[in-house]
């Protein structure tokens, strides 16, 4: 008989294409982890892994067997979701990932009102840039993402919800020698001084690239690259340095007077950049990260507190 948790070993060697690597994600054994795709081999009477020097691959076998395995642990899945919502949501995990900007703009908040309000809920968090989350999210190690998706669009075989937009600018600290310059002369010097920000998805680097009128993304002067906000409004708090950043995210300092934005230097003409909540289509929200999620937008739209 067919056991789903040696399908899901088999996924995991395909995508990590080493027994090593998918052992210590699966936290297993490398010996174990052998066992059990030893076992499936035997039950389907298949040779599903080609394995060599190099590493390992599937077979033409393994193939299908890994397109229609992703598909039963997707209904797996789902039909886990589908009890977690005939027990409601008081209960259950939710695991998500949330862009740097976004989880500044709304993150405390929410988990504050979600440990008051659904204390029973297991929750894990992961902050960073799209372009990782988005591999955790294919993996299916997260429930559903909260990022900036403009300058990556998602594959097809996800679902989008978008949320409202955010406003990237360029923030200095109280007193920066740029703020007092007029236009011209902003521009022209603002490209002396060294660059901070997260890591940013090709798009995005172009973009500055177009700002800084070069074409290669190595000669961004990038001085800091960092996925920890509190760092960056710290450090550009404290320095000459310039921080990409949005204006939602940076609410906090813009507040407390520790920053201002450069109003004569604008990213992408200072057009709004689209939030988006992305989870794959084929699986439906556990009725938990359906509350969070709309938790989420209900915080970024200016409803807050929310009811319940």
């Amino acid at each position: 008989m067919l056991n789903l948790k040696r399908l899901e070993h088999l996924v995991v060697i395909a995508q990590e294409h080493s027994f090593l690597k998918a052992a210590q994600r699966l936290h297993l054994t490398p010996p174990a982890l052998t066992r059990s795709i030893q076992t499936l081999e035997s039950t389907l009477g298949l040779a599903l892994l080609n394995r060599s020097h190099e590493g390992v691959s599937l077979t033409d076998a393994g193939e299908l067997v890994v397109q229609r395995a992703n598909r039963l642990l997707g209904d797996a899945q789902n039909l886990k979701n589908e009890a977690d919502q005939l027990r409601g949501v008081q209960t259950g995990q939710v695991n998500f990932g949330v862009g740097v900007f976004p989880a500044a703009a709304f993150l405390t908040g929410v988990l504050i009102h979600q440990a008051r309000e659904r204390p029973g809920l297991k929750v894990q968090v992961d902050i960073g840039s799209w372009q990782r989350l988005l591999g955790k999210l294919e993996r299916h190690e997260l429930d559903f993402v909260v990022a900036l998706t403009q300058s990556l669009p998602p594959p097809q075989d996800f679902q989008i919800q978008a949320l409202p937009s955010q406003r990237f600018a360029f923030f200095v600290r109280t007193g920066h020698p740029l703020l007092a310059m007029g236009a011209v002369r902003q521009l022209a010097a603002f490209r002396t001084y060294g660059l901070m920000g997260p890591q940013l998805p090709r798009k995005a680097q172009e973009n500055l690239c177009a700002l800084y009128g070069i074409e290669d993304v190595q000669a961004l002067p990038m001085a800091l690259v960092c996925d920890e906000i509190h760092v960056l409004q710290a450090v550009v708090a404290a320095s000459d340095h310039v921080l990409l950043a949005t204006h939602e995210g940076m609410h906090s300092c813009l507040t407390q007077g520790r920053v201002q934005v450069l109003r004569h230097v604008q990213y992408a003409q200072a057009q709004p950049v689209g939030i988006s909540v992305v989870h794959h289509r084929q699986r439906s929200l556990s009725p938990a990260a359906a509350w969070f999620v709309e938790l989420i937008g209900q915080s970024l739209s200016g409803q807050w507190p929310p009811e319940g």
